[in-house]
């Protein structure tokens, strides 16, 4: 009876004490601008998440995300982002002891280093996890000021495109085997 006590309560910490990595995912921004509004998604974000250092690891490649029409693709790989230079953004980092043994719902703080366009930034996130059986559901939202990163919007355009891009990272985290 005892040692089946013990085996039970031992369960949840033996499942988070895994690493994790992405099933699937959806990475989204928006620009909100006063002449029109540009979204574009990927679904290539790939990364580990280790609950037991509390470390995770994340990158998308830049030309992944898809645009409303190709022309957009193409000023945002070739003109922005320089895909073909700075293929990939990467975000790694570490995040707060609340996520020792996290419920049903859990908001922790993601901090670490974010990469883009060739240029490192300290930040820090908030990530909603959710737990569902043997997955971690996690979601997060965050502000990208262009000319943090040294991405330089014509003035032709400066009315097309935001300063500051909302981006959002919803994704499934499972086992990794």
């Amino acid at each position: 009876m005892k040692s089946t006590l013990i085996f039970l309560l031992l369960i949840p910490i033996c499942v988070l004490s895994q690493k994790y990595t992405i099933d699937n995912s959806t990475v989204t921004f928006y620009s909100y601008a006063p002449i029109e509004d540009i979204k574009a998604e990927s679904a290539s974000l790939q990364g580990v998440v280790d609950f037991s250092s509390k470390e995770f690891f994340f990158r998308i490649p830049i030309n992944s995300f898809v645009f409303p029409s190709s022309l957009m693709q193409q000023h945002f790989n070739e003109s922005y982002l320089e895909s073909h230079l700075f293929p990939l953004s990467v975000f790694k980092g570490t995040f707060d002891n609340n996520a020792d043994s996290p419920k049903k719902s859990q908001t922790i703080t993601t901090q670490g280093i974010f990469l883009i366009h060739g240029i490192e930034k300290n930040i820090s996130i908030n990530t909603d996890l959710v737990i569902k059986q043997d997955e971690i559901v996690f979601s997060s939202q965050f502000l990208v000021r262009l000319k943090d990163f040294d991405i330089k919007v014509p003035k032709t355009f400066v009315d097309n495109i935001a300063e500051v891009i909302e981006v959002n990272v919803k994704g499934t985290l499972v086992p990794l085997d």
